[in-house]
């Protein structure tokens, strides 16, 4: 009796192990909208693209419709998170699984908004969620890196310029 137990409890942990329910959620997910392309001017289409359809659409008598999306942000796919909750796994023997998959439970949040467009189903207002502004850091990094892989360039093919020129004398 007490062998039945013990290996129903074994069977129940490497079923929970081997599922590997962190690794999926990291791996799946729903891609964040592309704010890039949601500007006042912008088309209907083009947000749609990024948000999908409205949640819902309020239409006021002078032509214009406010739409209301709903998305989630944080959340996307990740090979990365699942590399890494892969790994840990294997460190722990899985018995770092529960928490893991409730570290992927709690990724993400959600987030709303309304987009008001003219007759023209171009965008007239835009209000809610905003993503953050990239840091000036970031951005210092970004273009330092480039000036970086600019001179390397530059360094690398110097020299063979100078040894496909002819010897002089």
């Amino acid at each position: 009796m007490a062998l039945r137990i013990v290996t129903s409890l074994f069977g129940l942990y490497a079923a929970l192990v081997l599922s590997g329910c962190s690794i999926g959620m990291a791996l799946s997910g729903n891609k964040q909208p592309n704010f890039d392309y949601i500007v006042v001017g912008a088309s209907r289409n083009q947000v749609e693209a990024e948000f999908g359809h409205p949640t819902a659409t309020n239409e006021s008598t002078d032509g214009k419709r406010e739409a209301i999306y709903k998305y989630e942000m944080g959340n996307s796919p990740n090979t990365g998170r699942a590399w890494v909750n892969f790994y840990v796994d294997l460190a722990t023997i899985g018995l770092a699984e529960p928490i893991l998959t409730i570290i992927e439970l709690l990724q993400g949040h959600d987030e709303e908004t309304r987009i008001v467009y003219g007759p023209d189903n171009k965008i007239l207002e835009i209000h809610g969620y905003t993503p953050p502004s990239v840091s000036k850091a970031v951005i210092e990094a970004e273009e330092s890196q480039e000036r970086f892989i600019e001179r390397r360039r530059k360094s690398q093919s110097a020299p063979a310029e100078q040894s496909s020129s002819p010897p002089t004398q």
